[in-house]
């Protein structure tokens, strides 16, 4: 068991610690005064009693939304399904017109139910508590909905989708060190990181997904590179020992014309060096997406370095 530690702690390790427990993702809406409509992506949600019927959600202090919310007459939370990742990353990136094309109707308290998720709960303001840097929302629930679809997972900085294979969800969430990388392919060339020190080419990767403002993660990498990506879904996940490899296919939605760094850089696949690679796992990652974008037909590697299986996208 790892050591408990006292008195100041790291931001960073604290929050890669409560990343540990494997949560749902959830997107919550709400009004604001003129009647517009607000949101932002949490798996900081739960249950808290039947009798009545409350939940609960966390909102960060700094949050552009946080006035917004503590002032509605209520808030909706909406636990999406698992082919909603997207809608998770939208909504989790500051500045963007969040709902813009995005279907939604109001319950009781109006706020935004958005289509297709797994379940949702319309919910009055029933106390809120303030708690260091977030503000507790505590939520009577009015009107809810559920289905039977597989909802969205996320754990150790990365979506999990509970209908793919309980092989998956045991790699994610065992313990051990995890790096999440990338596989981004524009006008058939496909995007590798070299490293300073080796020299070693590899896809992008970091200890987390986090976001594009947050130095060093995944996404905050490439945001710095002038790279925008959504990360759909799982492309291979494997395990060496008590080290775990996550690697997510990368939907490039904007890419800035100066984009060459000095580590990142777009390499056509037909002129990829492999031997600079130096990874047989990496190597046969690559080549199998390499093959599967030209058939336009993608699948899901799920193992070791050495062996595994191939699932159907």
């Amino acid at each position: 068991m790892a050591d408990s530690r006292e008195a100041e702690f790291d931001a960073r390790d604290l929050r890669r610690a409560f990343g540990n427990f494997a949560t749902g993702v959830t997107i919550v809406t709400t009004l604001d005064k003129d009647g517009v409509p607000c949101g932002f992506t949490a798996n900081s949600f739960t249950s808290v009693s039947i009798d009545p019927p409350l939940l609960l959600v966390s909102i960060a202090r700094a949050a552009y939304g946080c006035d917004i919310f503590t002032a509605a007459r209520g808030f909706a939370v909406n636990i999406l399904a698992q082919d909603q990742r997207s809608l998770s990353n939208r909504f989790a990136r500051a500045g963007t017109d969040k709902f813009a094309e995005q279907q939604w109707y109001g319950a009781v308290t109006g706020s935004p139910i958005i289509d297709k998720v797994v379940a949702w709960f319309d919910c009055e303001h029933f106390q809120q508590v303030d708690a260091g840097d977030h503000i507790i929302l505590i939520g009577r629930v009015l009107r809810y909905s559920y289905n039977t679809h597989a909802p969205l997972g996320f754990c150790r900085g990365a979506y999990v989708s509970f209908g793919l294979t309980p092989g998956m969800l045991q790699l994610v969430s065992s313990p051990g060190h995890l790096r999440v990388g990338a596989i981004i392919e524009s006008e058939g060339k496909i995007l590798l990181e070299r490293n300073p020190d080796s020299g070693q080419l590899l896809p992008p990767s970091s200890d987390t997904v986090g976001n594009a403002g947050i130095p060093g993660s995944l996404l905050g990498k490439l945001a710095s590179a002038g790279i925008e990506v959504d990360l759909p879904f799982i492309y291979a996940a494997y395990h060496e020992h008590s080290e775990r490899f996550i690697y997510y296919l990368g939907e490039l939605l904007s890419l800035d014309d100066a984009i060459e760094t000095r580590t990142l850089h777009f390499y056509e696949f037909d002129h990829i060096t492999w031997e600079e690679i130096n990874d047989a796992a990496i190597i046969a990652m690559l080549e199998r997406f390499i093959r599967e974008k030209r058939l336009g037909n993608y699948s899901i590697y799920i193992g070791n370095r050495q062996s595994g299986e191939i699932h159907p996208a």
